[in-house]
């Protein structure tokens, strides 16, 4: 296999893509907000070849790590290769980044790969409509419809679009929920370039009670899938079930618009929004995660062999002899 590594060209990004995922312009955005070159890997393997999108970090000391499957999963898979054929691709890959100057490689992928330690908890979950929303809805339990149904009896209303007014709502909302979970917010810039780059392809919801803006979400929408990525909800009005209710329109949304997959994205297994999303969720998928320390390119010879070389080469036979006998074991 040989790889070569490229910069993402914005300018091939004039046409829309089906995946978000892969778009130079969204993984520009990304790449700004975390500090990564986008590139691109060229791997040739015969007569196969595979193009996938990466990042590169680079810390302060020099080092550089490859990274597939940054931000968001979908594309630590690399296109046509087999789930068989993933780990052996993945070791020829870490062999030709040594001559990268690589120091590790880092892969988010929903393929597993024996031998290397999992360092992820994250399940992906799915909202699948096989065949009508109505039985995805007769498939729930009978107590997340009734709670599906509450906020609506009390007027629940909601909008979905990418226009300013609602990306005000919902980042309003989503740092009152970052906030309430001790952790930190992409600034609203990040949100406000993703919607004019990749405005075919991202859209927002908002939820509303009683004209309050209370729950509202960011999705990344294809052909056959709507992305939940973020999410916000009003501090007072987590007892109403006004998220369940989001949710549940978003599945409704995806099966008016033709779409058959809700993805409510990643969750650490046993956490309370995993659970909270096994309510909906008719699918779920393991998310790995690894870290794979790229060694440097053996060098053929080291120091002490040519040492001994030399010195077998500078003596009589005899002494060629009992050097064999004292050292041969330690270069074999």
């Amino acid at each position: 296999m040989s790889i070569k590594i490229t910069p993402d060209s914005t300018s091939a990004d004039n046409t829309i893509r089906q995946d978000i995922f892969s778009r130079p312009a969204f993984r520009a955005i990304i790449g700004n907000e975390f500090r990564l070159q986008p590139v691109q890997l060229a791997l040739q393997n015969g007569k196969q070849e595979h193009t996938v999108p990466a990042f590169i970090r680079s810390s302060l000391t020099g080092r550089k790590t490859v990274i597939i499957g940054a931000g968001f999963d979908k594309t630590g898979n690399i296109p046509d290769v087999t789930a068989d054929h993933y780990s052996h691709v993945i070791e020829q890959l870490v062999q030709e980044l040594a001559s990268e100057n690589a120091d590790w490689l880092e892969v988010r992928t929903a393929q597993h790969i024996p031998c290397l330690l999992d360092e992820s908890d994250k399940v992906e979950l799915n909202v699948d409509i096989e065949s009508t929303v109505e039985d995805v809805w007769n498939s729930l339990s009978t107590n997340t419809r009734k709670n599906i149904r509450r906020p609506l009896k009390r007027g629940f209303t909601s909008a979905i679009g990418n226009e300013a007014k609602l990306l005000d709502e919902f980042y309003q909302l989503y740092r009152m929920s970052l906030h309430d979970i001790g952790s930190l917010p992409h600034p609203k810039r990040f949100f406000a370039d993703l919607l004019a780059q990749c405005p075919e392809q991202t859209e927002i919801y908002v939820g509303y009670m009683d004209g309050i803006p209370v729950v509202s979400s960011i999705s990344f929408t294809s052909a056959d899938e709507v992305y939940g990525a973020w999410s916000g909800i009003h501090t007072d009005y987590k007892k109403h079930n006004v998220f369940l209710a989001m949710l549940w329109q978003m599945v409704e949304h995806c099966g008016e618009t033709g779409r058959k997959t809700y993805n409510l994205g990643r969750s650490s297994a046993g956490s309370n929004p995993h659970q909270f999303k096994l309510k909906l969720a008719n699918r779920t998928h393991k998310i790995y995660y690894y870290r794979i320390r790229i060694s440097p390119p053996p060098k053929t010879r080291s120091r002490a062999q040519d040492a001994a070389s030399w010195l077998i080469r500078n003596t009589p036979e005899i002494v060629m002899d009992g050097l064999s006998r004292t050292l041969l074991h330690r270069f074999y």
